[in-house]
């Protein structure tokens, strides 16, 4: 059954389980710890992009998580 209700994915940091947020003031990526205030994608693959970047420049990955 099809929803009409939009996907929803976060970036979620390995190490700490934090989810991943971009600072409105610093524009710097931070950790948090609520998924409700995390740095949200529509796309699976957007988020797998981002991650990707994110893994490119700080040498760990994290994990992309489909939020219900």
């Amino acid at each position: 059954m099809r929803t009409s209700l939009p996907e929803r994915y976060v970036l979620r940091h390995r190490g700490s389980g934090r989810y991943l947020r971009v600072n409105d003031l610093s524009q710097q990526i931070e950790a948090i710890e609520s998924p409700e205030s995390a740095w949200n994608f529509h796309s699976h693959e957007g988020a797998v992009t981002h991650a990707l970047w994110i893994g490119e420049v700080h040498g760990q990955t994290p994990d992309v998580v489909k939020m219900r």
